[in-house]
């Protein structure tokens, strides 16, 4: 196939920011930039996505060589049309660009322009929805493992959005895969267990230790994730992972939630809707969950589900409405910032997620623009040093609570220069008494 001239400007453009890794790693909050995570980068451009087609829920995972496909789209409040395009960068195991040109890792095209797009109808904010099939004709991957979606206007330097999926094989099994309580005796009541194993099979691993690296993710969240867990136990036929302390998760809550897929109805946890120029939905003041007793109740896992009821065309007749978050406190965290997190906020410290002291009434405040769907989230402390969000003080951990689990295999063979994403395998349980 002969490469054209955009593609050869495209390949010069990669090189350049294999060479500004180092720098995008230290200065996250930069806002230039690629960022290899999900995030959108302008405030006109919201209520980005990535899921299996047909499944808004699933995590963006396609097995490779399949007919499998992805669907994205997000949204454009400046209205209009634009021309976007998009790539996709291929990643190691903890999301760092791999250190391989994109001939090696796609097939096609380098860029493709996308072409689907329709004005919103019968809303009161103005949107124009993009959207786009992955896999397609134009490009597709070569390998499995990490990948990051970037869509851009004019430089892949200067994305509008960046989105992650995962291509992955099935070349080794992962069996005997167990959530239980921890087996440490003091997180017995605030930590969850999680037990497997990896058979190689056929598939020859000469030195597993160094070779594979073996991640577990709580609610496909990576800023908590286990990684690169070695294996306890080496057998012939068997990688054993049965720890009792480096595969403990706190367990945390059941997600708060709140629907506004109608926005002409009060829904459980919503106090008042109103107009002006915009909706405005006021949710019900929330308490902190930490000393409460468990209680059950079924959730999406912190996900969330674009979806109006109102109208028959979530895609381009769901609304906007201004979401107001309230968390009575007496007195302001000492340490670290508050946050609303999950789907919602791409599982990050978003600046405008950042929650707001009101000192008057005493409570935490935030605002967030949101389309109207069904959404899972929590409170989430942004701790001085730490890059993982802390639930404790704010959620607090059961055991008991329902957490989705996935196991997520790498492999890179002696010589190579990328992570082949090589298993998958997902759990979701309840863990007993």
């Amino acid at each position: 196939m002969t490469i054209p001239i955009r593609c050869i400007l495209i390949l010069s453009i990669f090189s350049l920011a294999f060479q500004n890794i180092s720098a995008q790693k230290d200065d996250y909050y930069n806002k230039e930039g690629i960022k290899y995570s999900n995030r959108t980068y302008i405030p006109n451009i919201l209520s980005l996505q990535i899921y299996p087609e047909s499944y808004p829920l699933d995590e963006a995972i396609i097995q490779l060589g399949s007919n499998d496909k992805l669907q994205i789209s997000f949204d454009d409040l400046d209205g209009g049309i634009k021309t976007y395009m998009y790539t996709f960068i291929h990643c190691d195991a903890l999301w760092n660009p791999s250190l391989i040109q994109a001939p090696e890792y796609i097939d096609g095209f380098y860029d493709d322009e996308i072409r689907d797009y329709a004005h919103s109808f019968n809303t009161t904010t103005t949107y124009t929805h993009y959207s786009y099939v992955f896999p397609n004709q134009y490009m597709r991957p070569r390998i499995s493992g990490n990948y990051l979606m970037v869509i851009y206007m004019d430089d892949i330097n200067a994305p509008v959005a960046t989105a992650r999926f995962m291509v992955s094989e099935s070349l080794v099994r992962i069996d005997k895969l167990k959530v239980k309580r921890s087996g440490t005796a003091s997180l017995m009541r605030t930590h969850q267990e999680i037990d497997f194993s990896i058979f190689p099979g056929s598939f020859n691993i000469p030195a597993p230790g160094r070779d594979l690296k073996v991640m577990i993710l709580q609610n496909n969240r990576w800023d908590n994730a286990i990684k690169t867990i070695p294996p306890k136990n080496i057998r012939i036929d068997e990688l054993d992972f049965d720890y009792d302390d480096l595969n403990n998760f706190e367990a945390g809550n059941e997600f708060r939630n709140f629907d506004i897929k109608s926005l002409r109805y009060n829904s459980e946890f919503v106090a008042a809707i109103r107009f002006d120029e915009h909706f405005d939905v006021y949710l019900k003041p929330s308490f902190v969950k930490t000393f409460k007793p468990y209680y059950s109740e079924q959730d999406i896992n912190g996900k969330r589900l674009i979806k109006t009821e109102d109208m028959d065309r979530s895609d381009i007749e769901a609304d906007y409405a201004m979401v107001h978050f309230i968390l009575p406190m007496e007195y302001p965290f000492a340490m670290g910032s508050l946050y609303v997190f999950g789907a919602l906020t791409y599982w990050d410290f978003l600046p405008e997620a950042r929650m707001n002291y009101n000192y008057d009434k005493h409570q935490y405040e935030c605002n967030l623009f949101l389309k109207q769907g069904y959404y899972n989230y929590c409170y989430a402390i942004a701790e001085p040093g730490k890059n993982a969000a802390s639930l404790s003080v704010t959620e607090g951990n059961h055991f008991e609570t329902e957490n989705a689990y996935s196991i997520l295999v790498y492999y890179r063979q002696p010589g190579q220069l990328y992570d082949r994403l090589i298993a998958v395998s997902n759990t979701s349980s309840i863990v007993g008494n």
